[in-house]
């Protein structure tokens, strides 16, 4: 049986409104890239539409609690800053607030103030030495922004003499301050402070050669050590006026005097040689501290240079011209050390050449000394031929003043010390043309020591 439809019911189903389906039932809508799709941003606020747009605040509303939010957070921040530690507590806030010290118009106009009156001075300065620029270490100290005037040296505030080519950034400051142990020289008594109790050297850095009493010498090498030597020298040549060498310190060697204690090694002078001199010199400069002068160490630092030219047997001495202290200072060792063997003697006839070997003094040394005193005269009836003719009583008297003037005197028994001696560099030859160990000593006489490969090895 079929069934039918009857007209009614078509005309219900004609007027019935269409179900919209339901979400859940229906396939998702792929979202854009890059922005999630309005469904799941309506869902986030809270609602729909009319619902999120009574939720959301206003614009201006926004920004008012942005701007409280802001102000209340820089409250904090200072409130924090107040209580911080500055310095381990030893300053407060305002103290270490630095912006006070930026510098504004007033300091920049008077900067340029004084710079124009720097360049104005310099500018005259020029003009009056001919306009040229100065190249040597001696002339751009002599400059007119040279201040030194005074150094520290350990627990002693000592006047400088003369000008010292130190670096400008020193040069410039009134008082220098310097470690008496290793030498090195400070702008600040802070620095010099600080430094004092960080340094460990508590002696030259060289070799201990000789000791008697409270009383030491060292022997440093200027190539070895060349910061502490540049810087001896320039602590020389602020009381040595005619010394000209500064940082070519690796040709010589330095002969450090110290005064020993529980507390180190304390500098009190130093005399340098160099090390191959083709004059003969054994001694090219000496200086003694003005705080440890009128003691007899200048004398004591003479006699231990001719004890080193005995030791090598080679007569030395000092390096020409001398100056006028130079030359009053050796023309009192000479005559000293002269009578000392005239009186040992008794009335017993002595040679020039004797006399040499015996001080370490070279002949012209001696011949001048005896001229200066009218101790030489002509021999009649035997041209070219003198004799020493001295007072026993005056050369007895001259010797004991100077002995209580100046009782001080090396021992060459408490000596330790070998001549220093550059190594050849025999391995640079082939090997069959390299020297043996006897060949290469018999070359440079007694006096040559072979050394091993090994001996530069801390250098």
């Amino acid at each position: 049986m079929t069934k039918t439809t009857s007209a009614t019911a078509i005309a219900a189903a004609a007027q019935a409104p269409t179900e919209k389906p339901d979400a859940a039932s229906t396939t998702p809508v792929k979202p854009r890239r890059g922005r999630p799709p309005k469904s799941a941003t309506k869902a986030a606020a809270g609602g729909t539409e009319a619902d999120a747009g009574t939720t959301l605040e206003p614009a201006a509303k926004r920004r008012r609690t942005y701007t409280k939010k802001a102000k209340a957070a820089e409250s904090s921040v200072s409130l924090e800053l107040d209580e911080r530690v500055f310095f381990s507590n030893r300053l407060s806030a305002q103290e270490a607030d630095t912006t006070q010290f930026v510098p504004g118009d007033e300091d920049r106009l008077m900067f340029e103030e004084a710079r124009a009156a720097a360049c104005l001075t310099e500018g005259g300065a020029a003009a009056e030495g001919g306009g040229t620029t100065p190249s040597t270490p001696s002339a751009v100290a002599g400059m007119v922004g040279y201040q030194v005037k005074k150094i520290r040296f350990g627990s002693y505030i000592i006047d400088s003499w003369y000008i010292s080519p130190f670096p400008d950034e020193y040069s410039r400051h009134a008082l220098l301050y310097i470690c008496e142990y290793c030498l090195k020289y400070m702008k600040s008594e802070y620095t010099f402070k600080r430094h004092c109790q960080k340094c460990t050297q508590r002696h030259p850095p060289g070799d201990e050669i000789y000791r008697d009493d409270n009383v030491s010498v060292f022997e440093v090498d200027g190539r070895k050590n060349k910061i502490y030597c540049q810087n001896l020298c320039l602590i020389g040549k602020m009381y040595l006026d005619t010394k000209t060498l500064f940082y070519d310190v690796e040709p010589f060697l330095f002969y450090i005097l110290c005064e020993y204690d529980s507390q180190g090694y304390h500098f009190a002078g130093y005399y340098s040689k160099e090390k191959r001199s083709s004059m003969g010199y054994n001694l090219s400069c000496i200086m003694i501290l003005p705080s440890k002068q009128r003691e007899g160490y200048g004398k004591l630092l003479i006699e231990f240079s001719y004890l080193l030219s005995k030791k090598e047997g080679v007569p030395g001495s000092p390096e020409k011209p001398l100056s006028d202290f130079g030359l009053l200072s050796y023309r009192s060792y000479w005559r000293r050390a002269i009578y000392e063997i005239l009186l040992a003697r008794g009335g017993a006839t002595v040679s020039i050449d004797d006399l040499a070997g015996q001080t370490g003094m070279t002949v012209d040394d001696i011949i001048s000394t005896l001229q200066t005193d009218g101790m030489l005269h002509r021999l009649p009836g035997s041209p070219g031929s003198y004799a020493i003719v001295a007072d026993a009583k005056k050369t007895e008297e001259y010797v004991s003043k100077a002995r209580e003037k100046n009782p001080r005197r090396i021992d060459p028994s408490k000596l330790r010390w070998a001549p220093f001696l550059i190594k050849a560099t025999l391995d640079a030859a082939p090997a069959d043309r390299r020297l043996s160990t006897s060949t290469a000593a018999a070359i440079g006489g007694t006096h040559v020591n072979v050394t091993s490969d090994n001996d530069d090895d801390d250098e």
